[in-house]
């Protein structure tokens, strides 16, 4: 239901684009070419901050671009996550003008205004072999002179419903819906551990989406020790999506 509700408003929002606007773009990670080497993917200079990833987490050592992955040490399945970001010369081009639409439109590494954290993961013979997108709670925390109207990590769930509309993720067939854990509880009345997976093999993919949004265990909504005063942030709210090549 989840899924369903967030793809029809957010789609429509974000695509709207007025008549006769000069139609500007950045390479964004579905630029990337899956199973292609690294001389077929985007040049370097279309992207930036490049890093050694940390499972869909924050960049840790500096690259230069692609042709570095082999600094980063593999994963259990022997690939390398190059985390990258996108362009920002846009955004300043806006922030130089004050113009708040389009400073919201370029801000930070974005996907349809839910900031992201996006890399590439690469085999030993520098072929991409997946690409890798989180959910981002680092915009929540920036403190800028005109703030980008980007959407909160309260929100970041409803990434998942957009996710899967592209990729026709179904939620009958192809989505489980776990368990909340041991400590686990609902953030009021919404408690959502969604699982979904498909084989598409008529491009060659498989598709991973992971969807949250629940308490921990130790987080409340309120204060335990004065239950008046509300608490703020305690809450996973999340979404990670997968996309892997197969034979």
């Amino acid at each position: 239901m989840i899924l369903r509700f967030a793809t029809t408003i957010a789609i429509a929002l974000a695509c709207a684009n007025p008549a006769g606007a000069e139609v500007l773009r950045r390479a964004t990670v579905w630029d990337l070419k899956l199973g292609q080497p690294i001389s077929a993917q985007p040049a370097p200079e279309e992207f930036r901050g490049f890093a050694c990833g940390s499972n869909g987490g924050p960049p840790r050592q500096p690259l230069t671009g692609w042709s570095d992955f082999a600094r980063c040490r593999a994963e259990p399945d022997r690939l390398h996550e190059v985390y990258f970001e996108y362009d920002d010369e846009l955004e300043y081009i806006a922030r130089a003008k004050d113009i708040d639409r389009e400073i919201t439109r370029w801000a930070g590494t974005t996907e349809v205004l839910f900031p992201v954290m996006v890399s590439a993961l690469f085999d030993r013979a520098g072929v991409l072999k997946g690409i890798r997108m989180v959910t981002d709670s680092r915009p929540d925390h920036r403190n800028d002179i005109t703030e980008a109207n980007l959407r909160k990590r309260a929100d970041a769930y409803l990434l998942g419903g957009i996710l899967a509309a592209r990729f026709d993720l179904a939620p009958a067939r192809d989505c489980t819906a776990l368990p909340p854990a041991e400590g686990e509880s609902a953030v009021g009345t919404l408690l959502i551990k969604q699982a979904c997976e498909m084989r598409d093999a008529a491009n060659g993919r498989r598709v991973a989406l992971k969807v949250n949004f629940f308490r921990k265990p130790g987080q409340s909504g309120v204060n335990p020790q004065l239950p008046t005063q509300l608490t703020e942030g305690q809450f996973e709210s999340s979404t990670r999506l997968e996309i892997w090549q197969i034979p």
